[in-house]
């Protein structure tokens, strides 16, 4: 696994869900495929593999650096769960069958909307949680139990309703930073046993149908009822625009943004009420139908996701986050069952975190530079004659 860059997951993504479009899309879906899965490609020369052991430059993470690292994590949790994205409410170990029912209200009443301060902010510490794993190798025995703890904390919290998140949890927890065949059967297996257990505390078992052939189906069948109901569409710069929106935070200046997912599930499912009891997706290649000329716009995202990929690959290897990479690649692959623009979105909060990312692990360095610096009256002594002021 150390030798698949971001963009190499990105590819991955565009094929498994690009590709078996051509059942319902016909030739297009491969021609857009290909369109967008070339930039990517050409990105992903010249990347380099994450030092691991020995060939590690990065020092050892010393015990107040740990303790910070614990005590920043849990804050976050804590300030999170009570007054934030409030992610405890829609867990579904927790909640059960009314776990996504609850999530689809908040996504409806936020409908249009960008993200808000605590949901711009947990986007971005989407990959707090594998990187506390990751120095956790760097740390002595008890604050590695105690990162690992932290760790294990936020990822049950950041599952939610979503199943995907449960997946990409242990698989990456498996894998580690030693990855062979055997781990990644291992892997596979566990985490498919716990996507049924997630299956079966949401009640998909109930639907016709096994879960899993499911979730890989709906895609596929939304994207048919979509072109066959010709849900309008828009021109490729307009895609362009929602993501250069991206960079303006909703919290600052008020902003509009096109829910594509939403609109389009009112396209295919129209309630009598104009109510949605759930969120459709399309694959990828939803918004690419939509936006036209449709190959504008599978050059353009494969231009964007490449460009920003090598961004956040390069930073993670700098930071030797191989267990992080490893979860944003996945997530990469399992969010283009969906959309590209989510993606980006991702990419783009994941910049933000790695820019901090080094300065948290050296805010106790810091800190005791602050504390060791003399006051400024005690480097000029008094000279004799002269009061003290």
């Amino acid at each position: 696994m150390n030798r698949f860059s971001v963009q190499h997951f990105i590819i991955i993504g565009l094929l498994f869900w690009g590709l078996p479009a051509m059942v319902v899309a016909g030739p297009p879906a491969l021609l857009y495929t290909i369109a967008a899965a070339i930039p990517v490609w050409l990105f992903s020369l010249n990347t380099s593999n994450i030092p691991t052991g020995s060939a590690s430059s990065l020092r050892t993470l010393g015990p107040a650096a740990t303790s910070i690292l614990i005590g920043c994590a849990l804050a976050y949790f804590a300030f999170d769960a009570l007054f934030g994205q409030q992610l405890l409410q829609t867990n579904l170990f927790l909640h059960g069958t009314t776990a996504v029912d609850r999530s689809v209200d908040q996504s409806l009443a936020g409908e249009s909307q960008g993200r808000g301060v605590a949901g711009l902010l947990g986007t971005i510490l989407s990959l707090l949680a594998f990187s506390l794993i990751d120095v956790s190798l760097r740390a002595r025995r008890l604050g590695r139990w105690g990162l690992w703890t932290a760790a294990l904390l936020l990822i049950f919290y950041g599952i939610a309703a979503s199943r995907g998140a449960a997946l990409i949890a242990i698989m990456v927890i498996v894998l580690g930073r030693t990855s062979n065949w055997r781990r990644i059967a291992l892997a596979g297996g566990v985490a498919l046993a716990l996507f049924f257990l997630a299956s079966l505390a949401r009640g998909d078992f109930g639907n016709t149908g096994t879960p899993l052939a499911a979730a890989f189906e709906a895609p596929f069948f939304n994207l048919t009822m979509m072109l066959s109901k010709h849900c309008g569409n828009a021109p490729w710069y307009a895609y362009l625009g929602e993501f250069f929106k991206k960079f303006i935070p909703a919290f600052i200046y008020p902003k509009t943004v096109y829910s594509f997912n939403v609109e389009t599930s009112y396209c295919i499912y129209p309630g009598a009420d104009n109510t949605l009891t759930s969120i459709s997706i399309f694959t990828w290649l939803g918004e690419v139908f939509y936006y036209t000329p449709s190959i504008l716009t599978a050059i353009s995202a494969g231009i964007l996701l490449g460009a920003l990929a090598r961004v956040v690959n390069r930073m993670l290897v700098k930071n030797e986050l191989v267990c992080a990479r490893i979860a944003l690649g996945i997530a990469c692959v399992v969010m283009l069952r969906s959309r590209t623009q989510d993606v980006l979105s991702f990419l783009i909060a994941q910049v933000i975190f790695l820019l901090a990312w080094p300065h948290l692990c050296r805010l106790s360095v810091y800190l005791r530079h602050c504390v060791a610096q003399e006051p400024a009256a005690a480097a000029y002594p008094e000279q004799p004659g002269q009061e003290a002021r």
